[in-house]
C-alpha cells in the first residue's frame, strides 16, 4: 500500500530528470541572458525547440505542485516542524546559490513553502481559490498586458544581453573559483524585490494547488474515475503544449515566450502532475521503488547533481561552458540521472546518512519515512 508520503517521494524521483534538464540549460550556457533563437542554430536550435516544448516553464510549477502535495502528506508533522525544515532548505539553498549554482530555484521554492504553510490547516477551497486568484491576477496584470502590448510591434523581440553573456562566459569558463562565487552572489542579489514578487505568482499558486489536491484526496478520484483523470491529463498537457507551440512558431518572440512560459508551462505542469499521480496508483509499487529511493534522498542528490554539473561545465572542472550542444547536454543529464538513481539505491541499501536525516532524530519514523 502506497502512502501519501511514499507517493510524494516517487513523484519527486520521477521528475528529477526534468529538473536536471532544466538546470543543465543554465549550466551549459548563459541561458538567463540570451535569446536561444539567436544564440543557437541548425540542429542545435531544433533540439532546443523540442526540449523547450516539453519542459520550458513547466518544471518549476511541477516541482511546486509536488512540494505542495508533499507538505500535505506530512501535515501530521506539525506546521512548526515543517517551517523549520523549509527554513533549513532555504538557508541551504542560499549557500548553494553562492557556492555552486547562481540560478537555483530552491531558495525561492523554500521561501514560498513557508508562506504556503499558512494554508495547511485551511479548507481546501481556501487554498485552491487563493491559488487561482494569484494565478489569474498574474495572467491578467503581468502576462496578457505584456502580450498585447508587444505582439506585432517592432520591439516584440527577446534581446540578448551581450554584456552579461560575455561576463558569464568569461567567469564560468575561468579556473578562478572565487570569481565564480562573486558572480553567483551578485546574480543572487540582483532585483531581489522583483524576484520575490514574481515568486508570489509563479511558485506559490502551485504550492497551494498541490496542498489542495492532497486535501481533496485526488488518489480516491483517480481510483474511482481513471478515464476522466486520463482525459484531464490529455486536455491539460495537450493544451499546454499547444500554447507553447506559439513560441516556436513566432521564433522566440517576446510575446510568444511570455505566454508560453507563464501560461502554457504551468498548464502543462498540471497535466504532468496528474499523469505522475496516476502512475503511482496504476503501476505496481515494486516497479516504482527505484524512484521512491531517489525521491527519498532528493535534496542530497539534487545538490550533488549540481556539483557534478559544475565540474562538467565550469572552468574549475572540464570547462565545457558554452561548448556543448543541447543534445549532448541531454545525454549528460541522463547519465547524471542514472548515477543518482544508483547512488540512491546504494544509500538505501547501506543506510548511508544524508541531509534529509537532519530533519528528524529518527528518519525511519519521522518525516522521511
Amino acid at each position: 500500500m502506497i502512502t501519501d508520503s511514499t507517493r510524494s517521494s516517487i513523484i519527486l524521483g520521477i521528475l528529477f530528470f526534468g529538473v536536471l534538464l532544466m538546470n543543465g540549460l543554465y549550466f551549459m550556457m548563459p541561458y538567463e541572458a540570451l535569446n536561444p533563437y539567436e544564440y543557437l542554430s541548425g540542429s542545435n536550435l531544433s533540439t532546443f525547440q523540442v526540449l523547450d516544448i516539453f519542459i520550458g516553464g513547466a518544471i518549476v510549477p511541477l516541482v511546486a505542485l509536488s512540494t505542495g502535495y508533499l507538505i500535505h502528506a506530512f501535515r501530521h508533522y506539525g506546521i512548526g516542524n515543517l517551517a523549520k525544515v523549509a527554513a533549513f532548505v532555504l538557508a541551504l539553498g542560499i549557500v548553494q546559490t553562492f557556492f555552486i549554482f547562481a540560478f537555483d530555484f530552491l531558495p525561492g521554492l523554500a521561501l514560498m513553502a513557508l508562506v504556503a504553510l499558512l494554508f495547511l490547516k485551511a479548507h481546501w477551497a481556501v487554498s485552491l481559490i487563493s491559488a487561482m486568484l494569484l494565478f489569474l491576477f498574474h495572467l491578467t496584470a503581468n502576462v496578457l498586458v505584456g502580450f498585447f502590448a508587444s505582439i506585432g510591434s517592432p520591439t516584440d523581440i527577446i534581446y540578448t544581453a551581450l554584456q552579461d553573456v560575455q561576463e558569464f562566459t568569461s567567469v564560468f569558463r575561468s579556473t578562478d573559483y572565487f570569481a565564480i562565487i562573486a558572480l553567483n552572489i551578485e546574480l543572487f542579489s540582483r532585483n531581489v524585490i522583483s524576484e520575490m514578487y514574481g515568486l508570489l505568482f509563479t511558485v506559490l499558486p502551485w504550492l497551494l494547488v498541490g496542498i489542495s489536491l492532497g486535501q481533496l484526496n485526488i488518489v480516491r478520484f483517480i481510483r474511482s474515475n481513471p478515464v476522466m483523470h486520463i482525459i484531464l491529463f490529455v486536455v491539460l498537457a495537450g493544451g499546454g503544449m499547444a500554447v507553447k507551440m506559439i513560441q516556436v512558431l513566432t521564433l522566440g518572440s517576446y510575446s510568444g515566450r511570455l505566454l508560453a512560459e507563464n501560461f502554457g508551462g504551468p498548464v502543462l505542469a498540471l497535466g504532468y502532475f496528474l499523469l505522475l499521480m496516476y502512475l503511482t496508483v496504476a503501476v505496481p509499487p515494486a516497479i516504482l521503488e527505484v524512484f521512491r529511493r531517489t525521491g527519498r534522498y532528493a535534496l542530497t542528490l539534487y545538490i550533488l547533481s549540481n556539483i557534478v554539473f559544475m565540474l562538467i561545465f565550469y572552468g574549475i572542472g572540464a570547462g565545457l561552458y558554452g561548448e556543448m550542444e543541447i543534445s549532448t547536454m541531454i545525454w549528460t543529464a541522463l547519465v547524471v540521472h542514472v548515477f543518482v538513481v544508483v547512488l540512491a539505491t546504494v544509500m538505501h541499501r547501506y543506510r548511508i546518512r544524508s541531509i534529509e536525516d537532519l530533519f528528524t532524530n529518527n528518519s525511519e519514523n519521522g518525516i522521511n519515512r
